[in-house]
């Protein structure tokens, strides 16, 4: 029994003393975990809903021209459509002239917007039909159906016009930070996707159309205008992975789509961009509510049939709910971070966001916190990965950040969503306080 005894006292005295062994091993040299440290949560100030959030590719854009309606919105992204037909772009064959693409994009880039176009191939009643001094609408060159003006969608003959045309944009513009999107356009009447005379497109040549503005335009967002067939669409978004949906009547009934048709075109705007402009017969309630059921993340005001002035306070009301609305509008709810740390360390930053809009932003924004030394004013950068991709609703994200590079003092923490490209001002959040420089102070932490 002694020796047993004395046998288990030596086991408990050994494992005891490779315990103690272990622990310092892993104690030398390690820092304490950056989590250990004792965490801060900064709240944010809110804007209010109706505060104007000047970002690209959501709420209005201008359309032929149009001022904002109302002149207190900004609208900085451009479209164009009856300046950029084909006729227009390429008034003989293989003679070019993209002097309008190139005015549409200057204009977008001094006001810091995005420029979108379509290429309409057929224009019925348009008025620059009567206009001598423009070409027309058709180049001579597209082949047309017997007995009449209208182009012969689906003959190899236009097709192949059609992709060389939006191969010759594609390589001009394809990588241009200035152009945010292309509609389709080409088929039917407008550029629409629908027809009142003559023989429709094939599917097979419908689908062609659609690839050859794809393809020319890999890493721009594409639109369908939804007037085409439900199996059309879906086939059409499946083949084309940046393709994306346009309807042209917010505020009408159904907005004159097929998105209402058929639920699996409604649960396109997860991913993929749904933009819109007002029906001429359009109702303000109605399409206020229509950008929140649909998820519409632009909208025009060229062609509303309307004054401002003349709505109802209702009216007025369901008006700049949809302005407000349409898009992303993301407000930044808190930052959780180490109060105070050792530099060198690696910390915890997390961040919580609402986004009060009716639809992501589908564009790689980068989001940054600049640690600014109080005494001193020099910055160091740190990125937060892309957390704000695909957000709706509200929504929590968490980054490991390296402090190489501080010195021990005070510093400022000034966050800021900003665009890898460099193009784009750093995003408005719906969030006071915003600096000169696109950044919102978060508070103060201290560096040991």
């Amino acid at each position: 029994m002694t020796t047993l005894t004395t046998r288990l006292r030596r086991a408990l005295a050994s494992a005891t003393a490779g315990a103690c062994v272990v622990a310092a091993a892993l104690s030398v040299g390690a820092a304490a975990p950056a989590s250990a440290a004792p965490e801060r949560t900064f709240k944010v100030a809110p804007l209010g809903l109706g505060a104007d959030l000047p970002n690209p590719l959501r709420g209005q854009y201008r359309w032929l021209g149009a001022e904002p309606t109302p002149a207190t919105v900004t609208s900085n992204d451009v479209y164009y459509r009856d300046q950029v037909y084909w006729g227009r772009i390429e008034p003989a064959d293989n003679a070019w002239d993209f002097s309008l693409i190139e005015a549409g994009l200057a204009e977008a880039a001094s006001r810091g917007g995005k420029f979108g176009f379509r290429v309409m191939a057929y224009c019925p009643g348009c008025w620059m039909g009567s206009r001598a001094d423009l070409p027309p609408v058709t180049p001579s060159f597209v082949p047309r159906q017997s007995g009449g003006d209208v182009p012969d969608w689906g003959s190899a003959e236009f097709l192949a016009q059609w992709r060389e045309l939006m191969a010759e944009l594609g390589r001009r513009y394809g990588d241009d930070p200035r152009l945010g999107y292309v509609d389709v356009g080409g088929y039917g009447s407008y550029g629409e996707w629908h027809v009142d005379a003559g023989t429709p497109i094939p599917d097979a040549a419908g689908l062609a159309v659609v690839k050859a503005v794809a393809e020319a335009f890999p890493s721009k967002h594409v639109l369908l205008n939804t007037m085409t067939s439900v199996p059309f669409t879906l086939a059409a978004l499946k083949a084309n992975p940046n393709l994306g949906l346009r309807t042209d009547s917010l505020g009408c009934p159904d907005m004159y789509s097929m998105v209402a048709a058929d639920a699996r075109l409604q649960d396109v705007w997860r991913t993929r961009p749904f933009f819109s402009e007002w029906c001429t017969r359009a109702d303000p309630i109605l399409g206020a509510q229509q950008v929140r059921r649909f998820h519409v993340s632009t909208l025009s005001s060229g062609n509303m049939p309307w004054q401002v002035e003349s709505l109802t306070a209702q009216q007025r009301a369901a008006y700049d709910r949809a302005l407000a609305t349409a898009g992303y509008r993301i407000r930044l709810r808190s930052v959780t971070l180490p109060h105070a740390f050792r530099a060198g360390t690696r910390i915890t930053v997390q961040t919580s966001w609402v986004n009060q809009g009716s639809a992501p932003t589908y564009d790689r924004w980068r989001v940054e916190l600049d640690l600014v030394r109080t005494t001193t004013g020099r910055t160091v950068t740190r990125s937060l990965g892309q957390p704000l991709r695909g957000l709706v609703g509200a929504g929590r994200d968490k980054a490991r950040l390296r402090t190489s590079g501080l010195s021990r003092g005070t510093y400022d923490v000034v966050l800021r969503v900003v665009d890898p490209a460099g193009y784009s001002a750093p995003m408005h959040l719906a969030n006071a306080g915003r600096s000169s420089v696109g950044g919102y102070h978060v508070g103060s932490i201290r560096v040991r």
